[in-house]
């Protein structure tokens, strides 16, 4: 198959948003398996007795200046609007994750392990969306 210099140009400039929003794309997508994982692991070890650790574990994709960061974070989730006597953060989910305390818990890398779990497939998937850029597809 072959294309005119004028498709070629329509397609390059086309390609540019694609490219952005297909690599976004892939990187939410892990995210949202990294988090799949971690609740996964908070739910058995450590296990559950509230549920307030394994629903405060986010992952999501965040732009800091030019660049785009996968990130996967447990125990935040106050709320701007409401007083800090009233906030659901999880003050305990950095010792079970990484141990220590007054306890000396062990730790039990509930987010290290879904980040080791899918962090492989992130580069396939970054490559697969570049791809479908330059066929002029969505990830």
């Amino acid at each position: 198959m072959s294309i005119g210099f004028d498709e070629f140009l329509n397609r390059l400039s086309d390609m540019e948003g694609r490219l952005t929003t297909n690599i976004r794309n892939a990187l939410l997508k892990n995210a949202l398996r990294m988090e799949s994982h971690a609740k996964r692991n908070a739910t058995s070890f450590p296990k559950v007795v509230t549920g307030r650790l394994r629903n405060s574990i986010i992952g999501t994709v965040k732009r800091f200046q030019e660049d785009e960061y996968l990130i996967l974070r447990a125990g935040g989730l106050t709320v701007p609007t409401r007083p800090f006597s009233e906030s659901a953060d999880v003050v305990y989910a950095a010792i079970q994750e990484f141990g220590g305390g007054q306890q000396n818990i062990k730790p039990k890398f509930y987010l290290r392990r879904a980040r080791d779990k899918v962090l492989p497939r992130v580069d396939t998937d970054i490559q697969k969306a570049m791809s479908a850029a330059l066929r002029g597809e969505d990830f």
